[in-house]
């Protein structure tokens, strides 16, 4: 794991201080043969305040290595401002459920409509109790 020190060591032996512009971190660490994500994390580390540094370094790496999703205090986190984002999860219990007297109606009407189509399926081809023999006696 980068941590700031050794950044700033690869950094003061290239000449550089850690306040430089981007681009110029950036071409020295990759001289230094830091990986492309590295280089972004280090970017990261030396721009992050120290007070919140565990949080963003995790949220990062949660970013570059996994396929986790990140939640809404990481991402406020990594963009340096307060957002609000509510959950996915809290959306989907909001939405309204179809109750119990609302599924027993959808089973009565299919049942009803399934029955009616068999009569009129039966009387169109005169089978069962349309049939020409059928005596009820």
């Amino acid at each position: 794991m980068l941590s700031k020190k050794q950044i700033e060591n690869i950094l003061s032996i290239n000449g550089i201080n850690s306040a430089s512009p981007d681009d110029e971190i950036r071409s020295i660490l990759l001289s230094a043969r830091y990986k492309k994500d590295e280089v972004d994390t280090a970017l990261v580390i030396l721009r992050e305040n120290t007070r919140t540094k565990k949080t963003r370094v995790e949220a990062l790496h949660k970013v570059f290595r996994t396929d986790q999703a990140l939640n809404s205090s990481e991402i406020s986190k990594l963009l340096g401002i307060d957002i609000d984002i509510p959950d996915a999860s809290s959306r989907a219990r909001n939405l309204k459920q179809p109750s119990k007297v609302q599924y027993t109606l959808i089973v009565v009407l299919s049942m009803v409509i399934s029955i009616s189509a068999m009569f009129i399926y039966m009387y169109l081809h005169d089978m069962g109790v349309f049939h020409q023999t059928f005596s009820v006696r």
